[in-house]
């Protein structure tokens, strides 16, 4: 599903909804460029003979961070079904705009960068750098807004402490303005005759000069008024203070302020769900329709929706998934939290504050491989594994746009959706063909492959019904209407039995009761689901990333 920005914020609270009921979230990312060290360059290390450290490949990633902007980002918000015997799938995908939100001005300055290689290979898979533009989300990282409100706070109290204007004595047009404003102020102070004095605007509109020579002189000699612009600063009124009017103005001020933020925060705002950040700052009224009746749909209903919903995501243990994630941490980080920190040891330590299970399918493919060459694309992973019966991983029908389109790959959306089906089946098979308790035994059995066809063999992936069935008549039962199941048809034996062999990737989710289960015995085989993420299967993959270019290949993040 691609999402626009208005539509984004109608949407927010259903996307949360699912992300607090989800079994675990798939992330991806596309980028404006991720190199900086340029062949020829004073940082160029294509001659190097050894491998660079975890350090050195980090602050590679890091300057590639800073120096980039993200430009999509995808999730898959997946839920394990056991009444239905399958896990559902939601793929979001959006467009992220550096540039601020329709309708906000909060003084926002961003350097955008793009790199040249990266642009071709984006154009050459469809990429629309337009749409970022057009209907991308807004975002606002944490530093950001945290700069942008001490801004704020200071541009009111600078008004206060705004250096006074001088005027010349040879100034005279200035020097009668003042005198004669002074003058009418006085007046009116001594003999009101309405609850306001105007000054200028009768003969012609004031200038920025005159009207700051206003605010100077009631700031100077009239501590107990204040002054107004008005008619979009034609002339000026000058009031009384009233003290419950200055601190309804604050709070107006300050509410204003923190709609903006609201908005600009944009994507962010899945960012924090993610991670299970403060939600508190969520507008009602972006979910509220006028023509919605109910207690729950209205502003206060939304509000207390949107206060569960928070209690909720922060005590939630999210489960993140990433193919080849180290890169997409850092950008994360940067593009919602802030600066990188100089150390890969605090970069470790801060992205597992942030996401305390983070799980690589790269390293879930690889783990125990004698070489690292081997390939391990996300394509070249899941292609074998479309034919696996089980585990089963739909789309949910709201969902469909990914269901029989092949190509594209490389937009964040649907990458994020492939990542989901790869661990799902990966994970399972794996579990399936271990059969052991002991995660060590498990390590040790696997290590034993040594390309990519024996690991895929070792883990002994369930043949389909059809083994006869070439790879071609595989991918086309994927993209034909013959493999579109009914809920009926998932509901009795004979049809589902030969088509669920492969991924099916159509919405077929409504309705679907009492599915029989597909193993001869009728109980839920081992890889029917995902190892429970409190078991001992995962001491072995949770928080380690796959870094190829290193030595050790690994990055472990530190266990709490």
């Amino acid at each position: 599903m691609d999402l626009c920005q208005n539509e984004f914020r109608r949407q927010l609270l259903d996307i949360l909804d699912q992300i607090s009921d989800a079994t675990f979230v798939t992330i991806d990312l596309e980028m404006s460029g991720i190199a900086t060290r340029h062949k020829n360059s004073s940082n160029d290390r294509s001659l190097d003979l050894a491998k660079p450290t975890l350090q050195q490949q980090y602050e590679e990633v890091k300057s590639a961070a800073e120096t980039y902007q993200m430009l999509q980002m995808g999730i898959t918000i997946v839920k394990e079904e056991r009444e239905k015997d399958f896990y559902i799938a939601r793929p979001y995908n959006f467009n992220v705009s550096p540039l601020s939100s329709s309708g906000v001005d909060i003084g926002l300055q961003r350097i955008i960068r793009f790199s040249s290689s990266a642009c071709d290979f984006l154009l050459k898979n469809g990429f629309d750098f337009g749409k970022v533009f057009r209907a991308g989300i807004p975002y606002l990282s944490r530093d950001e807004e945290a700069e942008l409100t001490l801004e704020n706070n200071q541009r009111a109290e600078r008004t206060s402490k705004i250096p006074d204007l001088l005027i010349k004595a040879e100034d005279t047009p200035a020097l009668e303005f003042y005198n004669t404003t002074r003058q009418t102020i006085k007046n009116w102070v001594e003999k009101p005759k309405q609850n306001f004095a105007n000054i200028g605007g009768e003969t012609e509109k004031l200038s920025g000069f005159q009207r700051r020579l206003v605010y100077q002189l009631i700031r100077n000699e009239f501590p107990d008024l204040r002054a107004f612009s008005r008619c979009d600063g034609d002339f000026m009124q000058v009031e009384k203070i009233n003290i419950e009017r200055e601190a309804e103005y604050k709070v107006s001020r300050l509410q204003k302020f923190n709609t903006k933020v609201a908005k600009q925060k944009g994507l962010g705002w899945i960012f924090e769900a993610l991670c299970g950040g403060d939600l508190s700052g969520i507008d009602p009224l972006w979910s509220y329709n006028l023509e919605d009746t109910e207690p729950e749909k209205q502003p206060d209903g939304i509000a207390l929706r949107i206060k569960n919903l928070n209690t909720k995501l922060r005590s939630k243990n999210h489960v993140i998934v990433g193919h080849n994630i180290f890169m997409d941490l850092a950008f994360l980080y940067k593009t919602f939290i802030g600066s990188l920190p100089l150390l890969v040891e605090d970069f470790q330590d801060a992205i597992h504050n942030v996401f305390p299970s983070i799980i690589d399918t790269k390293y879930l493919a690889t783990h125990g491989l004698e070489s690292t060459t081997t390939r391990s694309s996300l394509k070249d992973l899941l292609d074998p594994l479309r034919k696996i019966q089980n585990p089963l991983i739909l789309l949910h029908q709201d969902h469909r746009a990914y269901g029989s389109n092949f190509g594209r790959d490389h937009e964040a959306g649907y990458d994020s959706w492939m990542t989901a089906e790869l661990f799902v089946k990966l994970s399972a098979s794996i579990c399936s063909s271990n059969k052991l308790t002991s995660p060590i035994a498990a390590s040790e059995s696997r290590s034993q492959a040594n390309s990519d066809t024996s690991r895929l063999n070792s883990v002994g992936f369930p043949s389909s019904d059809n083994s006869e069935a070439s790879s071609h008549e595989a991918t086309e039962s994927l993209l034909g209407p013959k493999n579109t199941l009914t809920a009926q048809e998932l509901s009795t034996g004979s049809k589902a039995q030969n088509t669920l062999v492969y991924s099916n990737p159509y919405a077929i989710l409504e309705d679907v009761e009492d599915r029989e289960r597909l193993s001869e015995t009728g109980q839920a085989s081992c890889n029917q689901w995902l190892p429970e993420f409190s078991s001992d299967f995962w001491k072995i993959y949770s928080n380690k990333l796959r870094v190829n270019a290193i030595e050790s290949g690994i990055c472990d993040l530190p266990s709490r």
